[in-house]
């Protein structure tokens, strides 16, 4: 299956990543400004106004309208309608930042779902990771960190600050803002379930 783009909401750009599109209540209108109509709208679509609706409703092919009245976030019926559809990689844009109740939800659903979500902004790219060792670049996200919710061990090597079968918990938060100092660097997970966040400062 291809990958499903799912997008929350968006500022200026969009970053162009193969695979269908999914709008998230605003972010369908977003897509659309951008020349990019989405597969599949879905939401409550209580932050658009009558005018909006009709554009989602004339270009969006299949449009599911969410009752405003739910147990779950537009973003978490966004994506189980993504799994539902059989979609093995799911990327969100615009899921970090805003509302913090929301951006916290979206960080559990990339830690409970490593090698099917991550989570993208102008910012900030967020995926878990199970135990294996895994190739890191330096690229334009100057800052990595690790968490865990529970119990991990991880190495880091070709990192500013490396480390050799350290333990982690939930309480640990020493492992923020870690850089690389090589080309290309490696972490190892070697149990437990990691959630790695790229970030970059703002620009000006």
């Amino acid at each position: 299956m291809p990958t499903a783009v799912i997008a929350l909401k968006l500022t200026d750009a969009v970053p162009q990543i193969e695979g269908d599109y999914i709008g998230v209540d605003k972010g369908t209108v977003a897509l659309l400004a951008h020349g990019i109509k989405a597969k599949l709208a879905i939401g409550d679509f209580d932050s658009v106004d009558e005018r909006e609706m009709q554009q989602i409703r004339e270009n969006i092919p299949e449009v599911i309208s969410l009752n405003p009245i739910k147990d779950d976030t537009d973003s978490e019926a966004a994506f189980n309608e993504a799994v539902r559809r059989g979609y093995d990689r799911i990327i969100f844009l615009g899921a970090l930042g805003g509302r913090a109740d929301h951006t916290l939800i979206n960080l559990r659903l990339a830690y409970q779902h490593p090698g099917l979500v991550t989570l993208i902004d102008e910012q900030n790219t967020a995926e878990a990771f199970i135990p294996g060792t895994y190739e890191i670049k330096k690229e334009d996200h100057a800052y990595i960190s690790f968490f865990t919710e529970d119990d991990a061990e991880i190495s880091l090597e070709g990192f500013k600050y490396p480390l050799s079968h350290c333990h982690l918990t939930e309480k640990d938060l020493f492992t923020v803002s870690n850089e690389l100092n090589q080309a290309v660097g490696h972490f190892t997970i070697h149990h437990g379930t990691v959630l790695m966040i790229q970030s970059k400062d703002k620009e000006q």
